[in-house]
């Protein structure tokens, strides 16, 4: 619930809550559960349930037109992975630890199969920002129990749709990392030298190359002396949304596709990199 850790019994500042509130809403779909009755549905821990789970992704498959089923289980982790973004950030621009217990975390569906996120801040609260030790050692459970949480997900969605869980596992990770890249060019977000060396350790700590790690993958970077835009990695794996059509016309590549030659991707990158990828 919001209201942990707020009462000044050692919870974070109230100012730092509604920080982290109002960048999570607008960065990754995701908010804390008030003490009001949660306007989301559904709860993550349907989705380990044959004939819930059936009902979800079949809504799903609906609102992206009814591809085959591996595209819509490829594209549930491809969304899923902006509440990953959401836990990541909480801690790593907010020191806040949100959970991701399946019993907890709730969801709806938008538009395109698109899903907004609900969580609730665990205890105890804060991550250290002094022992780098200790938060290291946070970090580094706190990713375990992410993946813990994602594991079960990923193969219940790819027992019923048929998509690829390394695949899916693959895009998670990319995304991921691609948003630690940007965070750390963005001065505004991370305001003090300090605060960027802390997510600079905590992204490290999160991808370090363990025994284990699913999120510890290796993504080739692209640069071009054609292009503007900063450099930005690319997939391993596709998407598969070039395999949804709207009005009979494929959606086509996202930037960062594998399926691209590199002169598909410099002409895509010129014309509507950003708006997707």
């Amino acid at each position: 619930m919001i209201s942990k850790g707020m009462n000044g019994n050692g919870g974070p500042p109230l100012a730092q809550v509604q920080a982290a509130i109002a960048f999570l809403k607008i960065h990754s779909r995701t908010t804390l559960r008030g003490e009001t009755e949660s306007p989301y549905p559904f709860s993550v821990s349907e989705l380990l349930d044959a004939k819930a789970r059936e009902a979800i992704l079949g809504l799903q498959a609906y609102q992206l037109g009814e591809p085959e089923s591996a595209v819509v289980g490829t594209l549930f982790a491809k969304r899923y992975s902006v509440f990953c973004m959401g836990l990541l950030s909480a801690f790593s621009l907010f020191d806040l630890r949100l959970s991701s217990s399946p019993d907890v975390v709730r969801f709806r569906m938008t538009t395109a199969a698109a899903m907004e996120y609900e969580t609730e801040i665990m205890t105890p609260v804060i991550l250290p920002t002094e022992h780098m030790n200790e938060r290291k050692a946070n970090v580094a459970a706190y990713s375990a129990d992410l993946q813990q949480h994602l594991e079960p997900v990923f193969q219940s969605v790819a027992a019923h749709t048929g998509a690829n869980v390394q695949v899916m596992w693959s895009l998670v990770s990319h995304n991921l990392q691609t948003m630690y890249a940007r965070v750390e060019r963005e001065p505004l977000i991370w305001q003090t030298d300090e605060r960027l060396r802390l997510i600079r350790m905590d992204r490290d700590t999160i991808f370090a190359p363990q025994a284990g790690n699913r999120l510890a993958l290796k993504f080739r970077c692209f640069q071009h002396v054609s292009l503007e835009q900063v450099p930005f990695l690319l997939r391993k794996h596709c998407c598969l949304a070039y395999k949804l059509t709207a009005h009979g016309k494929s959606e086509g590549y996202c930037g960062t596709c594998p399926k691209l030659s590199l002169e598909e991707r410099l002409l895509l990158c010129k014309t509507k990199y950003g708006r997707r990828g």
